[in-house]
């Protein structure tokens, strides 16, 4: 059945790459609506953490430190002056005083207390709060900054309050080997993290809240690893087009891989009209980004991709996460909008109840890349519209093995897909016929064992069990892999 009266009835809004049509959005692929300021919506809170998984206070608690030297270690207190030694019976004052004349190879450690920005330019130090005590570092257009060192580690500090655009919590630059661990950065303008051409960052089980981007990565940063972060309430434009999102991704290239990350509550309010931008993800003209098992909700979307045509997206590899609505805003808890994707692989995840669609896929549009040889396969979309087809899609781009089932309380949720020149359809056939996508896919129930709590594995006899294709190299149980984010193991 097609609704083709129903095709282009969407709200526009202004995406963080300028005006473009997404089904009648004037948006780049943003959504739009009104969110309202976190100070003033209670926070959606996430599921229980798994046993054993640190949760974020002020500041987080990570890690254990190796043995180093006493010769080596150095302290920093309040209550210090900068003509002491450094000894723990006699600290320094500044941080600074302390990353300047600390050997290589010794740990930095502050006591609670809130100090000014500082800046490490020397190679091997380990600067970290100290255990139980919160300290804080504020203030300077780059609150804490790693530039041009082989080696660093920065733990257990709560970084905050970067004024200037442009400025971060965090900046790291032309390094290698730095380790930001375990720390609460909040409240930056205008990223909580930004790594510009260093390579091997790991950035791991950190809080990042309440900046006006979370994370953004650019230029050459190869080995990059983005792990059990929260990354959530990033919440304010950092110019009129752009703002409000988890982790950005901007003409970076070199491999980086981001997993077992939750994000949520990555929006921010337009400056110039009513409407929102942000999202969890967003990938302009960025290539060989690995995102895998991370779980999203309440975010504008999940994903945004674009290019102004001086670099590709390719070889995006999006598996193994779930997204889910209904978010604080009605009907501004989107999919994944790509339209630069080349040679890309989105497979294996689960999406239920987002607004609008769960992908919308278009070859055209100012910020248009290449899509050739995107594949989206071997997903579960549930209780909301899976597709939303655009202009100039390319032959190559493959879209088979999904299962839907429309139905629920998003926007538009009655319908499997919407197609350019067609319309909306409530059949997965009638998709089929118009486009050719989908043939061994199924419109079923997937029996989640408790979607209610947002657990999305497979109950026994689910549909589907066993119907996908071999796309990824995971192991899976049975004659196929199953659809989905999780492989069936057997049980309930």
């Amino acid at each position: 059945m097609t609704a083709l009266g129903l095709a282009l009835v969407l709200v526009g809004t202004t995406s963080g790459f300028g005006h473009a049509m997404v089904e009648g959005r004037a948006d780049g692929g943003r959504p739009a609506a009104a969110v309202a300021n976190s100070d003033t919506v209670a926070e959606h809170r996430p599921p229980a953490a798994p046993a054993g998984t640190a949760v974020a206070t002020e500041p987080l608690v990570a890690g254990v430190l190796g043995v180093v030297g006493t010769t080596s270690n150095r302290w920093v207190a309040t209550t210090g002056s900068d003509a002491n030694d450094g000894s723990q019976a006699r600290p320094w004052k500044t941080i600074q005083r302390a990353v300047d004349l600390t050997p290589a190879g010794g740990v930095v450690t502050i006591r609670g207390g809130t100090y000014a920005s500082f800046a490490i330019r020397r190679s091997g130090l380990v600067v970290e709060g100290a255990a139980g005590e919160v300290a804080i570092v504020s203030g300077g257009n780059y609150v804490v900054q790693v530039k041009g060192v082989t080696s660093a580690t920065v733990r257990r500090l709560t970084i905050a309050n970067a004024p200037n655009q442009w400025g971060s919590g965090v900046r790291v630059d032309t390094s290698q080997n730095v380790l930001i661990e375990g720390n609460l950065i909040r409240d930056n303008r205008s990223f909580g993290i930004k790594v510009k051409d260093a390579t091997n960052v790991r950035i791991v089980n950190n809080e990042i809240r309440k900046n006006n981007t979370g994370i953004e990565l650019s230029g050459a940063v190869g080995g990059a690893l983005i792990t059990s972060n929260r990354i959530h309430h990033n919440d304010r434009m950092v110019t009129s087009s752009r703002g409000g999102n988890g982790l950005v991704f901007t003409k970076s290239n070199g491999t980086v891989t981001v997993t077992n990350n939750r994000l949520w509550g990555n929006r921010a309010k337009h400056l110039t009209d009513s409407g929102y931008d942000g999202g969890a993800f967003e990938v302009y003209g960025a290539s060989d980004l690995r995102i895998i098992a991370n779980e999203m909700w309440d975010n504008n979307n999940v994903m945004e991709t674009g290019t102004d045509s001086t670099a590709p997206c390719n070889r995006i590899t999006f598996t193994r996460n779930i997204a889910y609505g209904a978010g604080t805003v009605p009907g501004e808890t989107q999919g994944l909008i790509l339209r630069c994707a080349g040679s890309s692989l989105f497979a294996h995840n689960t999406f239920d109840g987002l607004d609008t669609f769960a992908f919308y896929v278009s070859g055209s549009g100012s910020y248009a890349g290449s899509i050739a040889g995107l594949r989206i396969e071997n997903n579960i979309v549930a209780h909301g519209r899976a597709y939303s087809i655009g202009k100039l899609v390319p032959t190559s781009v493959v879209i088979d093995y999904g299962l839907v089932q429309p139905g629920g309380s998003a926007p538009y949720a009655r319908y499997v897909a919407f197609v350019e020149g067609r319309g909306n359809t409530t059949s997965l056939a009638e998709f089929r016929a118009w486009t050719g996508y989908e043939r061994h896919g199924l419109q079923a129930d997937p029996r989640f064992v408790d979607p209610a709590k947002r657990n999305y594995r497979l109950q026994t006899g689910s549909s589907a069990i066993d119907r996908g294709i071999v796309v990824v190299s995971d192991a899976f149980v049975g004659p196929a892999p199953d659809l989905g984010r999780f492989e069936w193991l057997g049980g309930a």
